[in-house]
């Protein structure tokens, strides 16, 4: 109670005399403001009547010999960090023209607005006033506009760029701040996310609990563009599975590997076409993975993959499976190169997959229309037995690309086996003929022939590879033992 009394002196003497503090004396006085919750707790525990009692016991005018000719004025004490002060401690009226020794003595005013700021401390909890909370102070428009500048000064002290500020003054800022965040209007609240989503180092403590409010045009602005949250905070809020902050978290300029990849996971399709289209969102190969099989679901997810500059070539060539036959043309230019490196590559990989390169002696024209017609009627088995033999690849691979109707995939495999342009162009019609047409009989057949033109054999070769390494989930589709 003591300190509380000094405090109620020393303010107002400092504010009256009009002297700088020098700054040992801030230092302690700051200290003291610090510790004043502890003091709060300690005068709960004395009778509130006595206190006012002993407050009232003061008289309501000075004795004449020391009262002053000019009627006393009533002014709000300001320090060299006002606002700091009244958020820490209630304000202190005094009289600003009575001599020094004679501060003591207050008008009848000064001891209600005392004596009710007194009350106000004693029935404050503490550990109520610090604790996170959702319920918020209505505030008339004046005391609105006094937390709202309170707040702005806060933030000007908190901010790196503030000359000659220190460490431990942006902390006791910033922890102050946090404090009064139950008693603040949603609109200061959102005004004091955007200012410090700019900042170049916000306090943690404080973006973490705006971040986790209810309010989603309070979190909005720290969640999209604040570049300073912890991985461990996003991670907390992706767990919550609120959409409307998962689609900000999707947004934001960068996105680290693990949360990109947690975003992944969502099931929510505006979270991962926001995701995909987003520049900055680093994505591992489980990332890409996990898009790959939404994809097959969300079709809206194929078009921004594609053309996604990190896209890895053997995720590209799986989502081929799935993608229409636009983007289909677009991801064979785009991945499928030529040249003799590529010969000497393929020559390796072929070696080492247990055979070497088909040749066109190997795979005759008549065995290939053999095991087309076979595989047309009633003896598939054997027909895609004889494909597998003339391709070099698994007979999973075989019908694989004999279940797609749309025709690129078989462009491919025929490339490969060595079918010549000529014979393609004049039996390609009886591809989609029949009871069970290995075309779909719709496709612009003129269109599926353009794709057997753009392919050389090392580039059909290089498809029918990476469809044999997913079949056997072997090469770059290897799961993680």
């Amino acid at each position: 109670m003591q300190d509380i009394a000094d405090l109620g002196e020393q303010i107002p003497r400092t504010a009256a005399s009009g002297r700088p503090v020098d700054a040992r004396s801030f230092r302690s006085l700051t200290e003291r403001l610090k510790r004043l919750p502890k003091i709060a707790a300690m005068v709960q525990t004395l009778p509130v009547a006595s206190i006012v009692e002993a407050i009232a016991e003061v008289p309501e005018q000075p004795p004449a010999e020391l009262r002053n000719p000019e009627p006393p004025v009533e002014v709000q004490v300001t320090l060299a960090l006002p606002e700091v002060i009244a958020a820490l401690v209630p304000p202190v009226i005094v009289v600003a023209n009575l001599p020094e020794e004679d501060t003591s003595v207050l008008p009848r005013s000064g001891i209600s607005h005392l004596q009710r700021k007194l009350q106000e401390v004693l029935s404050t909890n503490v550990d109520e006033a610090v604790a996170p909370t959702e319920t918020f102070t209505l505030l008339t428009p004046e005391q609105e506009t006094e937390k709202a500048e309170l707040a702005r000064a806060l933030l000007d002290m908190m901010s790196a760029s503030a000359v000659g500020g220190q460490p431990q003054e942006r902390a006791l800022a910033a922890d102050t701040l946090l404090r009064m965040l139950p008693q603040l209007p949603t609109k200061i609240r959102i005004a004091i996310a955007e200012r410090l989503a700019m900042m170049e180092v916000p306090p943690p403590f404080l973006v973490a609990r705006l971040i986790a409010s209810k309010d989603i045009a309070v979190a909005g602005p720290l969640l999209e563009d604040c570049m300073h949250i912890s991985d461990e905070d996003l991670f907390a809020l992706i767990q919550m599975a609120n959409l409307e902050k998962l689609r900000l978290l999707a947004r934001r300029r960068r996105i680290s590997r693990p949360i990109s990849d947690a975003l992944a996971a969502s099931e929510d399709a505006s979270v991962l076409l926001t995701l995909v289209r987003n520049k900055g969102a680093e994505l591992s190969n489980e990332g890409f993975a996990l898009l790959a099989a939404a994809a097959q679901i969300h079709p809206d997810l194929l078009a921004p993959m594609c053309t996604r500059q990190d896209l890895p070539v053997h995720f590209a060539f799986q989502i081929f499976w799935n993608a229409p036959a636009q983007l289909r043309r677009y991801l064979l230019s785009r991945f499928l190169t030529e040249s003799e490196m590529l010969t000497k590559i393929l020559k390796i990989t072929m070696d080492q997959h247990g055979g070497d390169l088909p040749t066109e002696s190997e795979a005759s024209l008549e065995r290939i229309g053999q095991a087309l017609e076979q595989i047309m009627d009633n003896n598939r088995t054997e027909g895609v037995i004889s494909l597998s033999k003339a391709s070099n690849v698994s007979v999973e691979t075989i019908e694989r690309i004999l279940t797609d109707a749309q025709g690129e995939p078989l462009m491919a495999l025929l490339k490969v086996v060595g079918v010549p342009r000529s014979e393609l162009e004049k039996n390609i019609g009886q591809l989609a003929q029949g009871a069970k047409p290995l075309i779909d009989p719709s496709r612009n057949l003129d269109e599926v022939q353009a794709v057997f033109d753009q392919l050389s054999f090392n580039k059909a070769r290089i498809l029918l590879t990476y469809w044999d390494w997913a079949s056997h989930n072997s090469g770059p589709y290897a799961r993680a033992a």
